[in-house]
């Protein structure tokens, strides 16, 4: 008999706008010791499934309107709130996407496991309580786990706080884990560590798991068999290899072949002027300080975030910045872009030295280089309209006088065609777009004063595989239309080999190595360029 079997679920939320189905028909077994993957993209159902089986959707809006869900023979979906409680975290266990949202910041990682110990297993006194959390951190790869049971979610790093997630799901010996996005905010390298312990934690205890993700390339390698959902619902299922060799849905089929598995297309490639250097850096140091202790005896702590990098990046050339989470990647172009203070070393962009212009001369340059952020929202201002998103700069800069209002109007439509919007859209709001669209809007804003670079700072990592792949292409039809030269920072590797005509690798904030992106990636000499790598899920 299968550990859960879920049927015919649907489930709806009652809105405003009329009700909307995010869940519909769907069926699904799972048998203890095997995984199942749920993907598909963003609003396709994968998460709220889950959490309707745990009564986790937030009622109201959200009711499940028909279906049974049966987990060692009941059903879940028939349970009364306190039933489930006594599933959910004790035989049932979840991590979710972001630890450091899950995880309270103000009380020790220990305490946070042994609550839920506690809770699951009311038998056991204070001290095996302690030593079975402590165990919990230690099964999951936690070096001093007995030190660091006392530490605080902000002195973990992203992958040790995931790694402590995990460890809070398994403590109380659930039969059931769902894990939701749990690698999608990891570096490759951290990623790979995180499937690897699941593998081996799964084989130990027979453990049934529901891995729900958008990266087709992770579930292959992790899951016995793949769901893939669109619209709320499943249009395809089977054994992960049949899915991925020879898929059958013409969905599937999409999202599979929007994932970047090549170098740059022919007919998107630019063409580089190596006489002309667009940006120089030589010698670029960049430190942080923080204080910490009593007022009168305060203790300066110093991060070198930064430290003796120097790189250039020819006209029309689109250089890739690659490396781990607090490699200094972020920092590097931040010190570019004069937003953070950098205490040694020389940025020249087109042969002016940006550290000798005053305020006002900066502003002006700032003309001459732009930046694309992460995440497009945090970004774009709510209370401006696409139009005055996009006339914003146009503006600012003099191209445009505000009394043109028909060059203006001009200007700003050609933005919209540029990124593929339609004008209709201008007067929006961004938070009436989805998160590809904003992050056009964020590319039309960047490009609106036609500048000599551009600082793309992972600008698709938060998007979905078929999202991506659109901004990927539109980001180098651009770049092939302008002359467009790029500084492109991403922890993707596969995404920068796609885009880029060479790449620098960084660790602990220097350049380990600098090549052409197919010498890196067909013959790396750096051993870390060898390990992030080899950490590449395959497709």
């Amino acid at each position: 008999m299968p550990l859960l079997e879920v049927e015919n679920l649907s489930v709806a939320f009652h809105t405003r706008d009329g009700i909307s189905e995010a869940v519909k028909n769907v069926s699904f077994s799972l048998e203890a010791g095997k995984t199942l993957g749920i993907v598909g993209e963003s609003g396709s159902g994968k998460s709220v499934t889950c959490y309707s089986l745990l009564g986790l959707i937030p009622c109201p809006p959200g009711k499940v309107s028909q279906g049974r869900a049966l987990f060692l023979g009941e059903d879940m979906l028939a349970m009364t709130d306190r039933q489930l409680r006594d599933i959910r975290g004790g035989k049932i266990s979840m991590i979710f996407q972001d630890p450091m949202t899950s995880l309270t910041p103000h009380l020790r990682i220990g305490d946070q496991i042994s609550e839920s110990i506690r809770l699951h297993h009311p038998g056991l006194n204070k001290k095996q309580i302690k030593q079975k959390a402590i165990d919990a951190l230690q099964e999951v790869g936690i070096n001093d786990a007995e030190q660091r049971y006392n530490a605080y979610p902000h002195e973990y790093s992203g992958g040790m706080r995931q790694r402590v997630m995990i460890a809070m799901a398994l403590a109380t010996e659930p039969e059931l884990l769902i894990a939701d996005e749990p690698t999608t905010a990891l570096d490759v390298t951290i990623q790979a560590q995180i499937i690897e312990l699941l593998k081996d934690i799964q084989d130990q205890r027979q453990l049934a798991v529901i891995f729900i993700t958008h990266d087709l390339a992770v579930i292959k390698s992790l899951a016995d068999e793949v769901v893939v959902m669109q619209k709320g619902e499943i249009v395809e299922r089977g054994p992960s290899l049949q899915v991925f060799n020879t898929p059958k849905h013409p969905y599937t089929q999409k999202l599979i072949a929007a994932i970047p598995t090549t170098a740059k297309p022919e007919e998107l490639k630019n063409t580089i002027n190596e006489d002309e250097t667009v940006l120089d850096i030589k010698d670029l140091r960049t430190t942080y300080t923080s204080t910490s202790g009593f007022f009168f005896a305060p203790k300066i702590q110093y991060k070198h975030a930064v430290k003796q990098v120097s790189l250039s990046i020819h006209k029309g050339e689109i250089l890739g910045l690659v490396g781990e989470s607090g490699s200094g990647k972020s920092t590097l172009g931040k010190s570019v872009m004069q937003l953070v203070n950098y205490q040694q070393g020389e940025i020249t962009l087109n042969g002016r030295n940006l550290a000798s212009l005053g305020r006002e001369a900066l502003r002006h340059a700032r003309r001459d280089f732009q930046m694309i952020f992460q995440d497009p929202y945090a970004s774009l201002n709510p209370r401006m309209s696409v139009y005055d998103t996009l006339a914003e700069p146009l503006l600012l800069h003099g191209i445009v006088s505000k009394s043109d209002s028909k060059k203006l109007n001009q200007h700003v439509n050609a933005l919209m065609d540029d990124v593929g919007l339609e004008r209709r859209f201008l007067r929006k709001y961004p938070h009436e777009f989805s998160g590809g669209q904003r992050q056009r809007i964020a590319i039309a804003r960047a490009i609106a004063v036609r500048p000599k670079l551009i600082i793309a700072d992972e600008p698709v990592s938060a998007l979905d595989v078929t999202i991506q792949a659109q901004i990927l292409t539109l980001l180098l039809e651009l770049s092939k239309k302008y002359q467009l030269t790029m500084l492109f920072i991403s922890h993707d590797l596969a995404v920068v080999r796609y885009m880029c005509d060479r790449v620098a690798v960084m660790r602990a904030g220097e350049i380990v190595e600098q090549n052409t992106t197919e010498r890196i990636f067909d013959q790396p000499t750096h051993e870390y360029t060898r390990a992030l790598l080899s950490a590449i899920p395959c497709l």
